[in-house]
């Protein structure tokens, strides 16, 4: 017979796997596409990105040209090309029309050609360094970062990357970060968990686990019992009494008791294997009483009568009923049967 499970391990359960339900729902997606802002690996730019952002930056991105024009807002609008590779040649035009109206157009390591595209004079990197930047009129400005590891996780902290970094990309209230074209790029590879949720998930699951155990069977050989199994009554007894008690059911507990006072007394009675039940037995016993009384011309014995209208009463309506209900059969059957 099965165990009802316990209400803490229930809970127990429960609050795990909404535990691990809120990590997977609370973990940021990263990407494994190099100066990405969701991607935290060595060659990704997530500290950049997140540095911005606590210094007021809107990081908003961009994988095509609608998207880039609803982004960029003009003069308060940084653009962050990362790869220049990744615009078509058929793109390249409309890309850059747009993106000069910006505030700031910033491109990782440009090539010669975009370069002279883009300023007025070829920039001389051993004198400028790893950032050349030049006005393009009305306040906007045109910025070539030459060395990509300025914005790299790994090399951030190195030197003064990161002011530079800072300085180039934080000039505007928002910023336009290209780093895919139109799905070329930065698919979904993981979920970027924080330190602290790393410990808890393994706390979580080892806590599942040693509750299985705890509540499971022990570990060992199978023990080997000859069929079929003998079960003492007394065993069965207590078992579907226990069932019973479990699920109220009265009804089916009162009906196992008359069926069996109403077996053994018929059998005493003579009555047939068929009739044997509560109904017959109690017609059986009211006929044996009243014929009893003729005979003898006395008041008859009140037991078959009383016994009668207790194996056809009605359903116990509460536990107290049905247990002076197997009491008084058990009485009265004795009598009978004396």
């Amino acid at each position: 017979m099965k165990r009802r499970p316990n209400g803490l391990i229930v809970g127990v359960l429960t609050l795990s796997v909404l535990l691990l339900v809120l990590l997977v729902m609370t973990a940021r997606p990263h990407t494994n596409t190099p100066l990405d802002p969701d991607n935290p690996s060595p060659h990704g730019a997530q500290a950049v990105a997140r540095v911005l952002e606590q210094h007021g930056v809107a990081v908003d991105r961009a994988g095509n040209l609608d998207e880039l024009r609803r982004g960029n807002t003009g003069d308060e609008t940084t653009v962050l090309l990362t790869d220049e590779f990744l615009i078509p040649h058929d793109e390249r035009q409309d890309f850059l029309a747009s993106a000069r109206t910006a505030g700031t157009l910033v491109v990782v390591d440009p090539s010669d050609s975009l370069r002279e595209s883009l300023f007025d004079q070829e920039a001389d990197e051993s004198e400028n360094g790893p950032v050349y930047a030049a006005s393009a009129g009305d306040g906007k400005k045109i910025v070539a970062l030459n060395d990509p590891t300025l914005l790299t996780n790994a090399s951030v902290d190195d030197g003064g990357n990161a002011r530079q970094a800072l300085t180039s990309l934080g000039e505007r209230r928002r910023m336009v970060w290209i780093s895919t074209w139109n799905g070329a790029t930065g698919e979904q590879t993981g979920l970027d968990w924080p330190a602290w949720k790393t410990p808890l998930t393994w706390a979580i699951g080892l806590s599942v686990l040693f509750l299985v155990v705890l509540r499971g069977r022990r570990f060992g050989l199978l023990a080997l019992e000859p069929m079929p199994v003998t079960v003492k009554a007394v065993e069965s007894t207590r078992a579907l009494a226990s069932l019973y008690r479990r699920s109220s059911a009265r009804d089916s507990a009162a009906s196992a008791l008359r069926d069996g006072t109403a077996s053994r007394v018929g059998a005493s009675l003579g009555l047939s294997q068929g009739r044997r039940s509560p109904d017959p037995v109690a017609d059986a016993l009211r006929a044996r009483g009243a014929a009893a009384a003729d005979a003898d011309g006395v008041t008859a014995s009140s037991v078959p009568h009383d016994l009668a209208e207790w194996l056809t009463g009605p359903t116990p309506e509460n536990d107290k009923a049905l247990v002076e209900l197997a009491r008084e059969l058990d009485r009265l059957e004795k009598e009978i049967l004396r």
